[in-house]
């Protein structure tokens, strides 16, 4: 299991290089228009900018144990449960469906706000537990789950930059 898992050493590298560096710029793009994200009720930053930047900690985080050496997979799948369950705790108490709610977001806002974010955090839950029993199958679902996650923040934070603008231009 341990010899498979080192097959996607270089996935890993990649997807955590890009989460780092994709967090850093989330944060200079937030540092240059403080003044509008201050303006914003506290929990619409907590339900919609600041997960964007936990889901790239969340593949960093991840990119990190899978790259790590000397963990067992029962210790790796330990740990990935962890964040996984981590993760969905999280999502709820953001409330991002509750501020969904309230403010009639469209489909596009609630896929990757809500759905995307919560399948993640399941799948790489099943992927823990997947890895856990020895299954392959867990390498793969982690691995795909890890693109959704940085697609979705991906996205997130591309629309975090077209509202800055917008709110500049008013």
């Amino acid at each position: 299991m341990l010899e498979a898992l080192h097959e996607w050493h270089e996935f890993y590298l990649l997807i955590g290089t890009s989460a780092a560096a994709l967090a850093g710029l989330l944060f200079i793009v937030v540092s240059i228009s403080p003044e509008t994200i201050a303006s914003r009720p506290q929990s619409g930053v907590r339900a919609f900018i600041t997960p964007t930047i936990v889901f790239f900690t969340t593949a960093l985080i991840v990119s990190a144990l899978m790259l790590a050496p000397g963990l067992t997979p029962v210790w790796l799948a330990v740990l990935l449960a962890l964040v996984g369950f981590g993760g969905l705790v999280y999502l709820f108490w953001v409330g991002g469906h509750e501020r969904w709610r309230e403010n009639q977001l469209d489909r596009e806002d609630w896929i990757f706000y809500i759905a995307a974010p919560f399948v993640s955090y399941l799948l790489l839950f099943a992927a823990a537990v997947a890895i856990g029993f020895q299954s392959m199958l867990g390498a793969a679902v982690l691995a795909l789950t890890m693109i959704l996650l940085l697609v979705t923040g991906i996205h997130n934070a591309w629309d975090l930059v077209v509202w800055l603008a917008q709110q500049r231009g008013k």
